[in-house]
Formats: C-alpha cells, sequence, structure tokens
C-alpha cells in the first residue's frame, strides 16, 4: 500500500477518534456508521490490487466474466475486525474476486473434454425371457464396470414385455448393443441417442471451483477474526458456500455418471404365440354344401410376418368357393390363404365351401398355419376336424286290424334315412304268418315262398330322403289273430335302430258272405274306400231329406203345444 495512503488513513483514525473522545460519531454519531466510515477507506485500500489484478487480465476476459466476478465480489465481501478491541480496524474483503479471476485463468489454459450423455433402447425377441435375462446377466459381468441398473421381468406370457436396463462403460456402448442385439431371434428397433451436455459440465466445474475457493479464503478469514459477531458472520457465509458446493459437486456426480456410462434399455419380447382353430360346421350332409371355418390368432406383442394357412381337403369334398383372398390349389387339393402380417394380439376368419360327395366314410380336413420368425408351441400351429357320417333309417306301417275271412288286405309300409350319410343297400322286408295268402306288392317288392317273406331292395337312400311301398295279402281262416312283422335294414350300422323294426296284428272275422259283393284277389284298397264313401253319401242325403220333409211338422207340434199349454194356464 503506498505511503500517502496510510498517512490519509491514519490521520482518518485519529479524527474519529477524536470525535469519539468528545462524545459525537462521525456520519451520522453512531457506532455503526463509525464502522461503516472505517470500513470505506479500507475497502478501497484492499480493493485496489483486484481492480488492478482484473484490469491486467482485461484482454483475456470477456466483459460477462468480469461483470460475473464484480458481483460475486460485491456479495461475498466480509466485515472483519482486526487487533485489539481499543484499536478497531474494519475492512471489507472481496473473497470470491481473486478466485473467479483464478477459475477464470484455469479454464481459459485448457480446452475442457467433451461430455456426451449415450443411450439406446432395443427391442427384441426371445424363445424364452428367463434365459433372456441370464444371458443379458452374463454379458454385463464380462464388461467391466457394467451393471444391470434394473429389470422388470413379466410372467411367461406372450401378451407382456419385460425390460431390463444395462449400465456400461461409454466406450464399450456399441460393442454391447451389437451383444444385445445377438442374444434376440429378431430385432425389432432400436433408437439410439446422445445429448452433449459440455457446456453444462463446464458451468458447474467453474461453479463448484469457485466456491471451493471462497471457501478457503474464508476460511482464512475466520481464522483472522477477532470478535463473536465477526466470527458468526464469517460461519453462515461458510454455511452457504458449502451448500453451493454440495449442490454442485451432486450435479457433476450425476453428470459424470451420465456420461461416463452409457444406458440400454432392453425390451425382451416372448415370441408370438400363433394358433389355429376350427370347429366341425353343423348340419352338413352327403351331397350338400357346407362351410369349413378356420380361425387364426397372434396372441403375442409382436407383429408376424409372411402368414400362409393352408386347409387341407378331404378326398369326396368338392371345392366350391373360398373367402377374401383364398385360392384353391388343384394340385394338392388344399385351400390356401397369405397374408402379409398379421398385428400383435389380433384374430382373423377364413373359410371355404365345399360340397361332400363320399363314400360315407369320416372325411378329416386338416389346417396348418406359418409365418416367418420363431413362435411359441408350434403344436397350436396345426387343427383338424373330421366330418363323421351316419345312417339312421326309421319304418312305419299303416293296415286294418280286422278284416273278413276271403277278404284282402292291404299294409302301407313307409321308411326313411334321417341320417346325414347315405344308407348303402338297404332291404326292407314283410313276413307274413300262415293263413295269410300273397297277393302283390308295389315298388318292386317280390314274394319268397320259401321264408313267406316280401322282399324290397334298395342300392341307396341319400340322407333326408323317404319313401313309400304297400302289399295286399288274403286272409284265409278266421281263427286267431294273425301278426306281421316288417324290418328294414342296410349295409351301414343304423345309428339308433330302434325304430326299424314293426309288428302289427290282424283279426280274421269269421262272417257269412253269401250273397255279397266280395272282393276278389285282384280287388284293390281302393275299391273298398269307394264303396265306403258311397255308404256315406247316401246317409248324408237321407239326413237332408229328412230334415226338409219332418222339419215343418215338428215345428208346428212343438208350437200348438206350447199354445194348449198357455190356455189351460190362463183357465186355470
Amino acid at each position: 500500500m503506498p505511503k500517502r495512503f496510510r498517512v490519509l488513513a491514519a490521520a482518518l483514525v485519529v479524527g474519529a477518534l477524536a470525535l469519539a473522545a468528545c462524545g459525537e460519531f462521525p456520519f451520522g454519531g453512531d457506532e455503526e456508521s463509525f464502522e461503516r466510515s472505517m470500513a470505506a477507506p479500507a475497502a478501497v485500500m484492499a480493493a485496489q490490487p483486484a481492480a488492478a489484478m482484473a484490469e491486467s487480465e482485461s484482454g483475456r476476459m470477456s466483459r460477462d466474466t468480469a461483470t460475473t466476478m464484480g458481483m460475486a465480489a460485491e456479495r461475498a465481501a466480509v466485515r472483519v475486525a482486526e487487533g485489539p478491541a481499543s484499536q478497531v480496524v474494519v475492512k471489507e474483503v472481496p473473497v470470491e474476486a481473486a478466485a473467479m479471476k483464478q477459475v477464470v485463468v484455469e479454464s481459459e489454459q485448457a480446452a475442457p473434454a467433451r461430455r456426451v450423455i449415450r443411450d439406446a433402447t432395443v427391442g427384441i425377441v426371445v424363445g424364452d425371457v428367463d434365459e433372456a435375462v441370464r444371458q443379458l446377466q452374463a454379458l454385463v459381468d464380462g464388461i467391466p464396470e457394467a451393471f444391470v441398473d434394473s429389470a422388470d421381468v413379466r410372467d411367461d406370457d406372450p401378451r407382456s414385455i419385460s425390460t431390463v436396463r444395462l449400465r456400461v462403460p461409454v466406450e464399450r456402448f456399441d460393442e454391447a448393443r451389437r451383444l444385445v442385439r445377438e442374444l434376440g431371434s429378431e430385432v425389432l428397433f432400436e433408437a439410439v441417442g446422445g445429448r452433449d451436455v459440455t457446456a453444462d459440465f463446464t458451468d458447474l466445474e467453474a461453479r463448484l471451483r469457485t466456491a471451493q475457493a471462497t471457501e478457503q479464503q474464508l476460511l482464512d478469514i475466520l481464522a483472522t477474526a477477532r470478535t463473536v459477531s465477526d466470527t458468526l458472520e464469517v460461519q453462515r457465509e461458510l454455511l452457504e458456500v458449502r451448500s453451493r458446493i454440495e449442490v454442485f459437486q451432486g450435479q457433476l456426480n450425476l453428470l459424470a455418471n451420465q456420461t461416463d456410462l452409457a444406458t440400454i434399455t432392453v425390451q425382451l419380447h416372448p415370441a408370438p404365440d400363433l394358433r389355429i382353430e376350427r370347429f366341425s360346421p353343423e348340419g352338413y350332409a352327403m351331397h350338400g354344401s357346407t362351410e369349413l371355418p378356420i380361425t387364426i390368432a397372434n396372441h403375442g406383442t409382436v407383429d408376424l410376418r409372411d402368414v400362409m394357412v393352408r386347409d387341407q381337403l378331404a378326398v369326396g369334398m368338392v371345392f366350391e368357393w373360398a373367402s377374401s383372398q383364398g385360392v384353391y390349389e388343384a394340385a394338392s387339393h388344399s385351400v390356401i390363404w397369405e397374408f402379409d402380417r398379421l398385428e400383435a394380439n389380433s384374430s382373423r376368419d377364413v373359410w371355404s365351401r365345399v360340397r361332400l360327395e363320399g363314400d360315407g366314410e369320416p372325411m378329416q380336413v386338416s389346417a396348418t398355419i406359418t409365418a416367418s420368425g420363431v413362435v411359441r408351441e408350434p403344436s397350436e400351429d396345426r387343427a383338424e376336424t373330421t366330418l363323421a357320417f351316419f345312417v339312421d333309417l326309421s319304418v312305419f306301417k299303416e293296415g286294418e286290424a280286422s278284416v273278413p275271412v276271403g277278404r284282402d288286405v292291404t299294409y302301407f309300409l313307409s321308411f326313411q334315412n334321417h341320417g346325414n350319410g347315405d344308407a348303402r343297400e338297404v332291404r326292407l322286408t314283410e313276413r307274413l304268418p300262415q293263413g295269410m295268402t300273397f297277393v302283390r306288392a308295389e315298388g318292386g317288392g317280390r314274394y319268397d315262398e320259401g321264408s313267406r317273406t316280401v322282399v324290397w331292395e334298395f342300392p341307396r337312400m341319400s340322407p333326408e330322403s323317404g319313401q313309400g311301398v304297400f302289399y295286399e295279402a288274403r286272409v284265409d281262416r278266421s281263427e286267431g289273430r294273425f301278426q306281421t312283422e316288417t324290418t328294414i335294414e342296410s349295409a351301414d350300422e343304423d345309428r339308433a335302430d330302434v325304430d326299424n323294426r314293426v309288428v302289427t296284428f290282424l283279426t280274421a272275422l269269421p262272417e257269412d258272405v253269401a250273397g255279397r259283393e266280395v272282393f276278389g284277389p285282384g280287388s284293390t284298397a281302393r275299391d273298398a274306400v269307394g264303396l265306403l264313401l258311397d255308404v256315406l253319401r247316401f246317409l248324408a242325403n237321407a239326413a237332408i231329406v229328412l230334415v226338409i220333409v219332418a222339419g215343418p211338422f215338428a215345428v208346428v207340434g212343438v208350437l200348438g203345444w206350447r199354445g194348449i199349454r198357455t190356455i189351460k194356464r190362463r183357465r186355470g
């Protein structure tokens, strides 16, 4: 400090002490103002070296940096009392000015290293999630300083996505990403990002160094403090500076961690569950058309590409048409559907229409589905169904319950196939008892005298088809009742044979038929029905004549009788 300044300061101090001896203080007359007056020249003298240094460095400092240093120096000035209590000297110490200058100089000496936060997200398809997690753990174990930061592993469900986050040294970032991709059977996507935080890092380092330098100067000032108030004031400043140091250090540590270690987020998609389902059609029958529905589904989080469905038709199925995009391949007798993509967690229905022209044997259709990439449960990529056919014959019989001896009796036989398959080699048999003589049969029936049976044979009966025949026989005796038995059968097993046999009974009436018209062996039931209708018409005409003729007389009689009764009541 120049000598003239020291002399001036000493003169001011002596003057102030003289005024104090007289009970008056300069600058307002109180002790606080006195301290401020003492601090002013001291602050000026202390600030001169710092100002000179700042001016000498102005060639290398920007205007903003100098302004920042000035503001920091003004904020961090601390009043310190030196000397004994009887000779108090107060001075302002700009503690951060030199620290800021030192930080700026150091920051200009070397260019900062580039700091970049690197991260990536990789989605892969894996066959076994647990095995993939173990492989990721082995991957980080093979890279020094790498580790698994977090893991969210879901159950073995194709609809769930597991997530594992890795931290690896930034210099091994690209290598780690390559190893992750190799773990999957398919890479769904990869997103790589980076954020340059060099400026943030440099700024935080400068702030930290400034705060640390301020802390050291405050410690030096604290060592020279002479009063309790000065000590407390310096300690408060120290607490504030140390708090800033901790914040800056924490932010620096976070940035350093983010830039030194890259983050790789791995999404583990289980292999999609590709399924195909089908059901047997309802109401199908031989020689008819039916639809063969198929449902395909993707139970997973991954889209499937190049999906192909093939439905192998059975022999005897005649292709008619298919749903959208379905194509019939005659060489393999199959229907094929192709789709570029089957979205995740979606389903689709397809079907074909065929006409059934088999020989009655069961027809099996088998559908398969394929797609590019790995899928779960390959056994569910195939679905089969069998169309079974059956025969269900029944017979019904109508005829008279009693016939006079010597008359002909007529029986009507109706039979039907209630199944959905053809009944082959159908045989209808009517057995006649002793005492009845075969007359004739319609519908191709033939009589076997040795076995006393009337037989009708048909090579095939279609589903839900029916026919009717009849035969006539003469009653030769009147002893007891006659039992006739009708049966129907085929070369195919009957599904329900309870209605394949009918038994009827006929009573022969002992009656003198002399002088009456008797139907001969050649008479038919139509003749009997005509005679019965003639009798009924005669009776109806007779009833009409009786009503017309006798009606008026009956009305007159009723009215006369009522008049006589009325006259009797009046006289009485």
